[in-house]
């Protein structure tokens, strides 16, 4: 086969494209007396993002309601949700995604929109948060031995 067609065949598998995305960048919390970040201005930050997404993450105290813990606006290639929300007893927070340059504006409550993005339609329904052990349930280990065990013990006795 000719190297340059294997070069070429190469490059379309493993190159990325050129295309380049910006998004807006900044961020504050609830501490800061800074909150120009709510408001896009001429002067918002922006990046040149190597990533898929431009996002905002808009967190609010539960109580007092409305009033903004943190605020993000960034890229990232693999963002927790796209365009969702997610309560909890102490915060509420709006996760925004977006795949056209600059598309993350607004005050990250409304979704944004701007490229190809995914589930369509959009999720309507509410999640269940269960919090995680940080691992293998305890005993998995255990019953999976027993399990493994059970195989062999039964195998040999077919013989």
């Amino acid at each position: 086969m000719d190297f340059k067609v294997l070069g070429f065949l190469l490059c379309i598998l493993i190159g990325k494209s050129v295309a380049s995305l910006r998004c807006y960048a900044c961020g504050f919390n609830s501490m800061d007396t800074d909150q120009s970040c709510l408001t896009i201005t001429n002067t918002t930050h922006t990046v040149e993002c190597p990533y898929t997404y431009c996002t905002i993450l808009r967190q609010e105290f539960r109580d007092p309601a409305g009033v903004v813990a943190s605020f993000v606006r960034g890229c990232e290639e693999d963002p927790a949700f796209l365009n969702h929300d997610v309560s909890d007893w102490t915060f509420h927070t709006y996760y925004r995604a977006c795949t056209s340059s600059l598309c993350n504006t607004g005050d990250g409550i409304q979704s944004v929109v701007g490229g190809n993005l995914s589930p369509r339609p959009q999720f309507e329904g509410s999640n269940l948060l269960v919090p995680g052990t940080g691992g293998a349930a305890p005993g998995s280990g255990y019953t999976t031995f027993m399990l493994l065990m059970s195989f062999i013990v039964t195998f040999r006795a077919l013989k």
